[in-house]
């Protein structure tokens, strides 16, 4: 059977090599390698050959453009001018080809509000009921499907975003700060800058939306 996973190359900054990315291809069974529009010029400096290439294809450089089109790289191009960003069409693109789960490469780094715009697009994808996580060399960020058990994180930096107004019922162990069953915001900063104490550490709550942020602090 074929993996339904895709990874997604958008264009801000990739810290990760290029053993380091064939790493999680293998490791994570990944089926497509998508670059997103600049995205494709990331791939390039890890001498990747991206499946597909899709966007409007303003921030890809000339000679990448013609280097992939030499390599009989598929291009989807899309119009400048549209009311979605190049990573909600590429994850629209992963939703049509039964692509199940995303995995956000280059998500962070650059412009603020396309940071900010790649962080919400995990909620998108949970609409979608598909499953996505934001990947770099130190950081992972992804929502919390209701329960999260982190194994053999200790000493790993944790932080808790509400996505939602409010989180109900938040449960943490295996933390510095630990909570028995207490209210988070998204307007106070209660979930920050958490450690991990134990080589199990949990998190469950009961309704609300969660972002964690895990960080390697090595």
């Amino acid at each position: 059977m074929s993996s339904t996973k895709a990874l997604l190359i958008l264009n801000g900054d990739l810290d990760l090599d290029e053993c380091e990315i064939m790493e999680i291809i293998k490791k994570e069974n990944i089926e497509k390698i998508i670059a997103v529009d600049g995205g494709a010029n990331n791939t390039r400096k890890v001498n990747l050959i991206p499946d597909i290439i899709i966007g409007d294809l303003d921030s890809i450089t000339k000679e990448n453009e013609n280097y992939y089109q030499d390599k009989n790289v598929k291009f989807i191009k899309h119009p400048i001018e549209k009311d979605q960003t190049d990573s909600e069409i590429a994850v629209d693109f992963c939703k049509e080809h039964y692509l199940k789960e995303i995995f956000f490469a280059a998500a962070l780094g650059g412009r603020i509000d396309q940071q900010i715009a790649n962080i919400n697009l995990l909620e998108y994808v949970e609409d979608l009921k598909l499953k996505a996580k934001i990947i770099s060399k130190n950081i992972e960020i992804a929502l919390i499907p209701g329960t999260k058990v982190f194994k053999n994180k200790k000493n790993y930096r944790l932080s808790l975003i509400p996505q939602s107004k409010v989180v109900e019922k938040v449960r943490i162990s295996g933390c510095k700060y630990n909570l028995a069953s207490r209210d988070i915001y998204r307007a106070q900063t209660r979930g920050i800058s958490n450690k991990i104490e134990n080589n199990r550490a949990q998190v469950d709550f009961e309704s609300g939306l969660l972002i964690y942020i895990l960080e390697n602090l090595k």
